[in-house]
């Protein structure tokens, strides 16, 4: 008789129970194949291949005195010990683009690195090995080192962008791996100012980069690759991003795998910037006139003349000469591009053939241009580069280079060969400038020279 009153609570208790569940509307469930987007299905196909990549720099660090390695002596004569160590500098993501575990991200992400490793997204960490770089697109190609198979992005085509279709990005911003954003194209073929530097041919979006989203895929709505995310604008990028286009992106890997380096497409042209007539809105260039052709070159061979005006590459008329060169430089080795030309009156329209620009026609390249010829000279402890002749009135004479000056870098690059001279000068090709570091007697200088 006793366990009636606390029967009778617990029936009270479950009544209200059941009350309270009933005051608000059950919940309801969709089945997962509604709810699976396009979207959804383009990152579940994708997500894997995407990794977070992680670059250590080997450092320096300064051994205190009264540790281990320390010494009280030397320190307090100026000369500290040092031992080595690593220390995290940069941060970005990257995307695996074939199942042997080749990735693409961004040189800056990795240009610093000494040892890298790249993070999964079912948690592995596993050590990575750079391939090659293209400072000049801002590219570079790391191996992974795994013994199976990987997921990767398959490769889709970016000159079929459509403006307005929706983009995927996928990416590390801010240190949280594997971030989904979604976007559509805003642009193709953006050129752009980054800083003092222009930028040239980047599909422009509006799926959110941020930090972090260096090197990560953009994706289309079937999850094929069209590009590599690389830059915001300016701190607050407010929906303005920049991806390396795919098309572009691809040869320049085939090229680090295949090659070692990014083969140069050769013309033999040199262009400059028309005067804009008065009253011109801003932009219209009326074209960009010839202002040099190369004895013997492609575009000589072609029948392009000193004074005629491209009007158009591969029907695309140019912005000015700057982005006219870049398209030049960007041409691949064995490609051709149709060019409409005018000259005085007339109307014509040549094709070009892109030859490989060798390390001896960089050499060459640099004689016309710049008007500096060099030679290799025995010295202590090795060889020097030594200035042979420069050319009257030209680029190197106003910049007050005499013979027997020494070159002793080219673009931050020690060479004291002719053959270290020829590669470098091949790769500065790529940016468009050559600085060298010229020494005479105990005063040494870095000279920029422009190659287009």
């Amino acid at each position: 008789m006793r366990a009636r009153p606390f029967i009778a609570a617990a029936c009270l208790l479950a009544a209200a129970a059941a009350s309270a569940r009933e005051v608000l509307p059950r919940a309801e469930s969709t089945p997962v194949a509604a709810r699976r987007t396009p979207v959804v299905a383009a990152v579940e196909k994708v997500r894997g291949a995407v990794v977070n990549v992680s670059a250590e720099e080997l450092v320096r660090i300064r051994v205190p005195s009264g540790q281990v390695g320390g010494d009280l002596f030397e320190e307090f004569f100026g000369h500290p010990r040092y031992r080595k160590g690593y220390a995290v500098t940069s941060l970005g993501s990257g995307v695996i683009v074939s199942p042997d575990g080749y990735v693409l991200t961004n040189n800056h992400v990795v240009e610093r690195g000494a040892r890298f490793r790249v993070g999964l997204a079912d948690g592995r960490e596993l050590t990575a090995k750079v391939v090659g770089t293209d400072p000049a697109a801002d590219l570079a190609v790391l191996r992974i080192d795994a013994r199976e198979r990987l997921p990767y992005a398959p490769m889709g085509r970016s000159d079929e962008l459509l403006i307005g279709e929706t983009v995927i990005a996928i990416g590390n911003p801010f240190g949280l791996s594997h971030t989904v954003t979604t976007g559509v194209v805003s642009a193709v073929h953006r050129n752009f100012k980054a800083g003092e530097r222009r930028l040239f041919d980047f599909i422009q979006t509006d799926a959110s980069i941020n930090p972090g989203n260096s090197g990560g895929p953009l994706l289309d709505i079937e999850g094929r690759l069209i590009g590599i995310n690389t830059a915001i604008l300016g701190d607050r990028s407010a929906g303005i991003g920049f991806a390396i286009p795919v098309d572009r992106a691809r040869r320049i890997a085939e090229d680090l795998i295949t090659h070692g380096e990014v083969r140069e497409g050769y013309l033999g042209l040199e262009v400059a910037d028309l005067p804009a007539p008065e009253g011109a809105r801003v932009g219209a260039s009326g074209g960009v006139q010839v202002a040099a052709v190369d004895p013997g070159s492609p575009a000589e061979r072609a029948g392009i003349r000193r004074g005629d005006v491209v009007e158009a590459m591969d029907g695309a008329p140019p912005d000015d000469a700057d982005a006219l060169r870049f398209r030049l430089r960007d041409l691949p080795v064995g490609a051709a591009a149709r060019l409409d030309l005018r000259r005085g009156r007339e109307r014509l329209q040549v094709s070009v053939g892109a030859l490989e620009l060798s390390p001896q026609r960089a050499e060459q390249l640099v004689q016309r241009r710049v008007g500096l010829a060099l030679e290799q000279a025995r010295a202590a402890g090795g060889t020097v580069l030594v200035v042979r002749t420069v050319g009257k009135g030209s680029a190197a004479a106003r910049a007050g280079i005499e013979r027997g000056d020494l070159v002793r870098e080219v673009n931050g690059a020690e060479v004291s060969t002719l053959d270290e001279f020829r590669r470098a000068a091949s790769s500065a090709r790529r940016t468009g400038q050559l600085v060298l570091l010229v020494q005479r007697g105990y005063a040494s200088e870095r000279i920029p020279f422009d190659l287009d």
